[in-house]
């Protein structure tokens, strides 16, 4: 029987014919969006998710907190290991664990996805979070792999000075982000964006930014997904307010309501895409869904007729998340997760849609507006 129903069906004609005419930016210049293959619409090659100033302060302002015993501490500031990898997993935090800064090593991780089949990788690490637009494009031609650059800001606590600045300057660096570039690098989405309170003047001008920009070059947004339904509410009603599209718009992190696909209906009634994008992390006894009960929802939210609606990814930001520590790497994806989905039903115009017709409509930009 197949899990994709008419209203999936009717979509990828119209996808299709648009996608022939929008075009992509990457790190190595545009293409045409029907050429991105399968995507992964939400990874890290190069990044740096150590908290800046590692103040209490800063680390509480993102949710976390900083180590305060000997033995914490000595944890943090250890090079990550195999034997500590175990720690990692229960949610101790290792400075090494958020740097991923090896060219060398970003290349032969990502070899594994281009090895499965796969074309194109989204890097949505922004401005304070280590981005390198020269390394994205290096490591781009030595992979042969599309990357999509981010553009904006995680989170203000990650950028000094960010406070201080108006909205006006934010959305026009974004802006120039996206058209003129960084050395050359133009970036070709913007985000990630964390789970930013719009209540808070200096979230609140971050998100401002990103919908003007939006508005000005049809770049899409990638945000996370908050933990408050209302506050997620009202991100939206303020990205709508200022000029973005939100079908243009992905709402990351929502493998934690995979168990729970009800809950996922207020996003997709407001026309977002909703991104599963922790797939292929160890489990643990502080794992509130895995990897199955991602792969049920994506079969029940496509019953639903919300399969267009659907993105996958992996969200490898850390070394233990890579292959030469153990973790499930880039190719998890098309390797494990598209393979147990269609043992569970999919067919194939459902793994089309979630890997490559869906990240198309999200990325692809018409190319009218790309080039004015």
């Amino acid at each position: 029987m197949s899990t994709t129903d008419s209203t999936a069906g009717a979509a990828q004609a119209p996808t299709a014919a648009r996608a022939s005419r929008e075009t992509v930016v990457t790190v190595t210049g545009e293409v045409p969006a029907n050429s991105l293959g399968a995507v992964l619409s939400h990874e890290h090659l190069l990044s740096d998710f150590a908290m800046p100033g590692d103040t209490p302060e800063s680390w509480a302002a993102v949710g976390r907190t900083r180590p305060a015993t000997a033995s914490r501490q000595w944890l943090y500031r250890a090079p990550l290991t195999m034997e500590l990898l175990g720690e990692i997993a229960m949610g101790s935090p290792n400075r090494d664990d958020w740097l991923l800064g090896d060219e060398q090593l970003a290349v032969n991780e990502a070899a594994a996805f281009a090895a499965a089949g796969g074309s194109t990788l989204v890097d949505v690490t922004t401005v304070g979070l280590g981005r390198d637009p020269a390394g994205l494009r290096r490591i781009s031609e030595a992979t042969g792999l599309t990357v999509v650059m981010g553009a904006g800001w995680y989170h203000p606590a990650w950028v000094g000075g960010l406070a201080g600045r108006d909205v006006g300057s934010l959305t026009d660096e974004i802006v120039r982000d996206l058209t003129d570039g960084v050395d050359g690098v133009r970036a070709g989405i913007i985000g990630e964006l964390a789970a930013l309170d719009p209540d808070e003047p200096a979230e609140r001008a971050v998100l401002v930014a990103a919908a003007r920009a939006s508005a000005a070059t049809g770049a899409a947004i990638s945000l996370a997904r908050s933990g408050d339904p209302a506050a997620q509410q009202r991100v939206l009603d303020l990205l709508a307010e200022e000029g973005a599209d939100l079908a243009r718009v992905a709402v990351g992190h929502c493998d934690a309501l995979s168990p729970h696909p009800d809950e996922l209906e207020p996003l997709l009634r407001r026309g977002v895409f909703v991104q599963f994008d922790q797939l292929g992390r160890l489990p643990s006894v502080l794992s509130v869904s895995d990897d199955q009960d991602v792969a049920a929802a994506v079969i029940e939210l496509a019953r639903r007729g919300h399969a267009g609606r659907i993105l996958l990814s992996q969200d490898v930001s850390a070394k233990s998340r890579l292959l030469a520590y153990g973790g499930g790497g880039y190719g998890f994806l098309l390797q494990q997760f598209v393979p147990y989905l269609r043992m569970l039903g999919a067919d194939d115009a459902l793994i089309e849609a979630v890997t490559v017709r869906n990240p198309q409509r999200l990325l692809g930009v018409p190319t009218t507006k790309a080039d004015s």
